[in-house]
């Protein structure tokens, strides 16, 4: 994947060639040299990745920068959840908000010329139901016209509320004496949603359960998608594999057309494309996605 890619300048802050416009947005304009357009060279002409919840630098630049070598045209908004965007209703809107201008000057009038309506000009990558949540955020920022045709990459989710899987999510990145001081309040918090989520609300109330019909609204998605792919595994500890199944099963009964599931065998979450093997099929499934050619 030879490009002109940037490439981080330290260990400590991979994430320096990206532009913060928020607290948890960041974008990246491709040099003049390499900003063609999508449709004379085959990149995306633009890659939203939303990350899973506490995603740190390093572990993100390993997603951002094979996506730079693999589309050196493509321009990019990076949005990161973190635990306060489940926890406050105005978090992550007031985060997101200030991509919606960026993606405005991306997709003027005067920027479709020459671009064919039939092909995928967007493609979107989310991990986890933290990054399902932001996403959920940014469509609500856009209006549904803005945004042009695009390919959508499940990666570990969409999960349902499960209690285990919720206090691993949010406990996640604690150690030592703050795990201890923490864990006993999580948990009660955890039991307190699968009380009204899952035993009251049998998986069809809380926020899991909102964003995933949401993802599988055809009616607002069906004519801007041209393809999803679910990555996934019974590896995953935190987004049960026959939930990702489930839903995928939904997006095709309702009507979205084409729907692939890609399985990786005993990868943990956000982590199928650990291991040279897995690392080659990872981006092969994301390559063929997007150009619509896997087998």
């Amino acid at each position: 994947m030879a490009s002109n890619a940037p490439t981080p300048p330290t260990k400590a802050s991979p994430l320096a060639f990206m532009t913060k416009i928020s607290p948890s947005a960041y974008v990246y304009t491709p040099p003049s040299d390499n900003s063609n357009n999508t449709n004379t060279n085959g990149d995306p002409k633009f890659i939203i990745l939303a990350t899973w919840m506490g995603a740190r630098d390093l572990h993100i630049a390993k997603y951002l920068l094979p996506y730079l070598s693999l589309y050196p045209s493509s321009s990019i908004l990076l949005l990161r959840s973190e635990p306060r965007h489940f926890f406050s209703k105005t978090a992550g809107p007031s985060d997101v908000a200030p991509s919606v201008p960026f993606i405005k000057s991306l997709f003027t009038p005067s920027s479709q010329t020459g671009t064919s309506e039939d092909k995928p000009q967007v493609l979107i990558h989310l991990w986890s139901n933290g990054g399902s949540l932001l996403l959920h955020h940014l469509r609500l920022a856009l209006t549904p016209q803005l945004l042009p045709k695009y390919i959508i990459i499940y990666d570990s989710c969409p999960g349902q509320y499960r209690y285990l899987s919720a206090f691993r999510a949010f406990s996640a990145g604690l150690s030592g004496v703050l795990y201890y001081l923490v864990a006993p309040a999580l948990h009660l918090f955890c039991a307190w949603g699968w009380f009204w989520h899952v035993l009251i609300g049998k998986n069809q109330t809380g926020p899991l359960a909102y964003l995933n019909r949401g993802h599988n609204d055809v009616e607002k998605l069906g004519e801007r998608e041209v393809r999803r792919g679910y990555i996934y595994s019974e590896g995953d500890e935190l987004v049960h594999w026959s939930d990702v199944e489930a839903h995928a099963g939904e997006a095709k009964k309702v009507g979205f057309k084409e729907v692939r599931l890609e399985k990786f065998e005993g990868t943990g979450h956000v982590a199928h494309g650990r291991g040279e093997e897995n690392q080659k099929r990872y981006w092969e499934v994301v390559r063929g996605l997007w150009e619509g050619t896997l087998c």
